[in-house]
């Protein structure tokens, strides 16, 4: 059980009694958080494992051939390689679970390790900002981190992939005054 109201549950919104089937960045998130630096859980308890590190291989190639290309399209101010390759790992993530759009690639555990990793890289940022006395207002999906007060001296702004922009700026409720920042 999550005990820290100032931050969002590292395994997310469900509520489920007893043991949870968690992927393995998440298990590495927990693992981080429950070390004596942080204490801000107990250690996770593993009941089973299932694991397979071609499969991480296997996806961190594409993501760092994804990366590169991403990076060098911004550096040449390419704008259909960005698109093409932001709709790439749109496209890749959304219809290899259990999409009726792709028939020929179905592993809806490669789906839940690039999500899971996404929203650990999004927690961690989220506590990044708690720890900069920043207030955290709540997360949003994989890529939305909504936060009250100046962000900018926490991260840096622009499109690279460790970098925030601006989705968004509206005033959250008065107990969180001033204005909230959402950033990705």
């Amino acid at each position: 059980m999550w005990e820290h109201d100032n931050l969002p549950d590292p395994l997310g919104t469900r509520q489920e009694p007893g043991p949870v089937w968690i992927t393995e960045p998440t298990l590495r998130l927990l693992l981080r958080l429950s070390s004596p630096r942080n204490a801000l859980c107990e250690p996770p308890l593993v009941h089973e494992s299932y694991t397979s590190g071609a499969t991480e291989n296997l996806l961190e190639k594409f993501r760092t051939v994804l990366r590169d290309a991403r990076t060098r399209a911004l550096e040449q101010d390419d704008t259909v390689t960005l698109e093409y390759v932001k709709a790439m790992y749109s496209k890749f993530v959304s219809t290899m679970g259990e999409s009726s759009y792709n028939k020929e690639l179905r592993r809806p555990d490669w789906m839940h390790l690039i999500r899971s990793q996404a929203f650990t890289n999004l927690w961690s940022k989220a506590y990044k900002a708690h720890t900069e006395g920043m207030t955290v207002v709540r997360i949003c999906g994989t890529d939305q981190l909504h936060l009250q007060g100046d962000w900018r001296h926490v991260f840096r702004e622009g499109r690279d992939l460790s970098e925030v922009k601006v989705k968004d700026s509206y005033a959250a409720d008065t107990f969180l005054a001033p204005p909230s920042t959402s950033v990705r």
